[in-house]
């Protein structure tokens, strides 16, 4: 007489995957929800800190709100930058904290062979983990991205929105970011079966990403040009001035450097391209084009995450014995 295995349904997966991994799970969001109660009463403090000084309802362009910043910044940013360090570092962390065990610690631990037997197959029981653990990490970091933004808005006013270490901090891109320290330590702990040395790979990952994401950021959509008649850009809508150049009286574009030279001063130079024909070009991304470069480094992260958790699938599926 014969018996046939059913395989369980696809929510009992979910819901062994959840009991698997409950203690993990359980302290990325007692620690996020801890880091988050701390950044909500430092930003408390740091908006009503532009309330007192009259920082935050000043026209930017003027003088006077220069100085109102430059006293806001004296008087309350001071911790500002170590805190922001913090929350950049979180964000990747908790992706490969949570991705590098996932796998690695079942083979280290031996239990692979004893789940595979209980009819859900390698297959479903690497899949599961994987879907549970990333659908958690995307909606803590999502929440986790909103409150950054908040925190993050008197930074905002000094380096704009398009500074690096606020793009990468708001939450499509900080999800995309996640995921992919994830994928990666996951897929990390699925080939090499040690989870230390699957998180630390994690780690590299989220911190290299950044500055891969930078390098190719401003090749999103193609820049404007603008040509300016003063030394310093005149716009205050938080554009992304990706570089500038000059131009002589005959409309020739010239050197940096052999524009640089032919003023003594920074008044002669004022005085050339505000009276003396020369202009200077700015080259940019303009502010409204913020969250559409949010949603196209969220798209290629995001499914740069999905590939790596589906390479840790097929591994286990084909090679992991």
């Amino acid at each position: 007489m014969s018996s046939t295995t059913l395989a369980p349904p696809r929510s009992a997966v979910l819901r062994a995957a959840g009991l698997r991994h409950r203690p993990a799970l359980l302290t990325l969001l007692t620690v996020m929800g801890a880091v988050s109660l701390a950044l909500l009463l430092h930003g408390w403090y740091m908006h009503n800190g532009l309330d007192r000084t009259g920082a935050g309802s000043c026209d930017p362009a003027s003088a006077a709100c220069a100085a109102k910043f430059k006293r806001y910044l004296h008087q309350y940013a001071d911790s500002m930058p170590m805190l922001g360090s913090v929350s950049y570092v979180l964000g990747g962390v908790f992706g490969a904290f949570l991705g590098g065990p996932l796998l690695a610690r079942e083979f280290e631990h031996g239990t692979v062979r004893f789940a595979w037997t209980q009819g859900a197959g390698r297959t479903r029981w690497t899949a599961g983990g994987l879907v549970l653990g990333g659908a958690v990490l995307a909606v803590v970091a999502a929440l986790f991205g909103l409150v950054l933004r908040w925190w993050s808005a008197p930074l905002e006013l000094m380096g704009g929105q398009f500074h690096p270490d606020l793009f990468v901090q708001t939450s499509p891109v900080l999800i995309g970011r996640v995921l992919v320290a994830f994928g990666g330590a996951a897929l990390a702990g699925a080939v090499l079966r040690r989870t230390v040395l699957a998180v630390g790979l994690g780690l590299a990952a989220s911190v290299a990403l950044p500055f891969l994401s930078e390098a190719v950021r401003s090749h999103y959509m193609t820049p404007l040009e603008e040509p300016v008649h003063a030394m310093t850009s005149l716009a205050v809508d938080d554009r992304w001035v990706l570089s500038v150049w000059y131009s002589d009286p005959a409309g020739n574009r010239i050197s940096e450097g052999d524009f640089y030279n032919l003023g003594r001063s920074y008044d002669d130079l004022q005085s050339l391209v505000r009276d003396g024909g020369y202009t200077m070009h700015e080259v940019y991304q303009p502010a409204d084009r913020f969250w559409p470069f949010q949603w196209i480094e969220f798209g290629w992260t995001t499914l740069l995450a999905v590939a790596l958790c589906a390479a840790a699938v097929w591994w286990v599926r084909r090679r992991a014995v």
